[in-house]
């Protein structure tokens, strides 16, 4: 057990030279017993998620959500608790956006069956969505932000290059947004 901070830079120096020595056995190859067993009480369950997605009626899509939140938690944990820096760092942050930026849609589209047709792009729906009240004019146009983020999926179609691109307040930026519409929707069904 760590009792404090100078213990915890201890284990952290430890476990830093335990796998780099790992690393550096291994290189590019593949062991069985060169696993390291993600520490376990990080990533939140998939019923722990659903239970905040009660405004959304299809089990199916709640589950599946829940799926992709457990994702942006694995995310999460290779930003907080590694040095992963550069390229690869800006890269996780990308992914978990965009990530965000799907289960936005698919809340929005599920939140708003019946009330906004199916035909509007994401960012049609945020306005329509802000305009009948179920969300703000601010988180609309976050909604928009994080939806132009998002399109970075689409590698093809940049016309920059990604590196400088996203960094750590953008993903923070991108977790609240996604927060605040599950709060709007949850709270519009309530």
């Amino acid at each position: 057990m760590i009792a404090n901070d100078d213990e915890l830079r201890d284990a952290v120096a430890l476990v830093n030279e335990h796998i780099q020595a790992i690393q550096d056995y291994l290189g590019q190859n593949n062991h069985d017993d060169g696993k390291i067993r993600f520490p376990r009480g990080f990533l939140r369950t998939a019923p722990h998620f659903r239970r905040s997605l009660d405004f959304i009626d299809s089990d199916i899509l709640k589950k599946n959500i829940s799926y992709a939140l457990i994702l942006l938690d694995t995310f999460r944990w290779l930003i907080n608790r590694t040095d992963i820096a550069g390229t690869a760092n800006e890269m996780v942050i990308k992914n978990a956006i965009i990530l965000m930026g799907s289960i936005c849609e698919s809340m929005a589209i599920n939140g708003t069956r019946g009330i906004i047709g199916k035909k509007h792009s994401f960012c049609e729906r945020a306005n329509r969505m802000a305009a009948k009240g179920i969300i703000s004019d601010d988180l609309r146009d976050r909604l928009h932000w994080l939806w132009d983020k998002r399109t970075g999926i689409h590698i093809y179609e940049l016309s920059h290059q990604e590196y400088g691109a996203y960094d750590i307040a953008d993903y923070n930026k991108a977790v609240t947004i996604t927060k605040d519409l599950r709060d709007a929707l949850g709270l519009f069904y309530t």
